[in-house]
């Protein structure tokens, strides 16, 4: 039976940043997006930004980076109770801005996360994830996947962004590998513990 993904649950934003004003992005959004599926979870996924999650009329939809990261996740036995989905950005980009000043002042928010909710994993998605976590223009996914390392004394993981994914199709064997290197650090030092 074919998976059929389900638009997994958002995480309110706190009210306290529902009006920021820290870039210029505050100026084009139509709405912050703080997160989706478990903000409890251990395991905390980075991607570069919320992405399109409405259609034209309003109505929630999975776009296609979603649907590649819920499948790869779902083909290791990970679901929304597993994963907190998060962003360097917090809100859609929908024209030109200053990528630099964006990204630096938007990752603070994800600092300040991770120091509240100290997951035990976090799988930076994209080189844009990678670069912003890292605070590192020229860190690349390529160089880095298919391992743990560690951090800021956070086990970290890195892997191909869905969209790069569902584009380039050879890529998938890969990020189905990175999955399972995810899926089986969980199982063993997470849910061990």
């Amino acid at each position: 039976m074919p998976l059929t993904p389900k638009i997994w649950p958002e995480d309110p934003t706190p009210s306290e940043i529902m009006n920021c004003q820290k870039c210029e992005l505050s100026q084009q959004r139509s709405r912050i997006i703080w997160g989706e599926g478990n903000p409890n979870a251990q395991i905390f996924v980075l991607l570069d930004n919320p992405g399109v999650r409405e259609d034209k009329s309003g109505e929630p939809f999975i776009c296609g980076t979603r649907q590649t990261l819920y499948l790869a996740a779902a083909n290791v036995g990970l679901g929304n109770n597993d994963l907190y989905v998060t962003y360097v950005l917090r809100c859609r980009p929908v024209r030109k801005y200053n990528k630099v000043e964006a990204r630096s002042t938007c990752i603070k928010y994800l600092q300040e996360k991770l120091t509240s909710k100290t997951p035990r994993l976090v799988v930076c998605l994209g080189d844009v994830a990678t670069q912003s976590f890292l605070e590192n223009s020229d860190a690349q996914v390529k160089s880095l996947r298919g391992k743990i390392s560690f951090h800021n004394g956070v086990a970290t993981a890195f892997s191909y962004h869905p969209l790069a994914v569902r584009r380039r199709p050879v890529l998938f064997r890969l990020f189905q590998e990175d999955w399972r290197l995810i899926a089986s650090f969980y199982h063993e030092e997470v849910l061990s513990n």
